[in-house]
């Protein structure tokens, strides 16, 4: 059992040697992948930017858009998730200086497309941009129950792989 247990970890410790070793850090990119997964803020930022439609003021430019975006963090107080479009709040450090983005999701918008087929589409429509407001804090409940969830999994594992090396042990003296 001991010696099936080593060649388990020489082989995660080389697979995992493979993974980081490249140009880019695949296990790194997994890593925050999967913590990103679990952040409701995150899954907002990314569905604003990837929506099919973005209706943006003429004062932003796409590229200060982008650079809000990068970073941003949702202001659940003031936010509306349970209207029709969202309506999200998200603050942000830009440069040095305070930003308050309003933004207004419409989620299930139905077009026709060319054959006269109904799509379902996203927009996103810029609604205020706002300068050297006071920001609101970050949230981090969503890491501390991913830990949770982890530490929960994790320890009646190890408890019982425990368990199981002495039962091991034990017969085999």
């Amino acid at each position: 059992m001991f010696r099936r247990l080593k060649f388990f970890s020489a082989g995660a410790l080389i697979s995992i040697l493979l993974l980081t070793i490249g140009p880019e850090n695949r296990l790194q990119n997994t890593f925050n992948a999967y913590l990103d997964y679990f952040n409701p803020e995150k899954r907002v930022v990314s569905q604003l930017s990837i929506s099919d439609s973005i209706v943006l003021p003429t004062e932003i430019s796409e590229e200060d858009f982008n650079n809000i975006l990068k970073g941003a963090w949702v202001n659940n107080k003031l936010s509306d998730k349970d209207s029709y479009p969202q309506k999200f709040v998200l603050d942000n450090l830009v440069a040095g200086e305070n930003v308050r983005l309003t933004v207004q999701l419409f989620d299930k918008e139905e077009k026709k497309d060319s054959l006269a087929n109904l799509k379902r589409y996203t927009k996103s429509e810029i609604i205020s941009l706002e300068k050297g407001v006071e920001l609101s804090k970050r949230s981090y409940n969503s890491y501390f129950s991913l830990i949770g969830m982890f530490l929960l999994i994790m320890v009646p594992v190890s408890l019982l792989t425990r368990k199981m090396i002495l039962k091991r042990s034990l017969q085999e003296d």
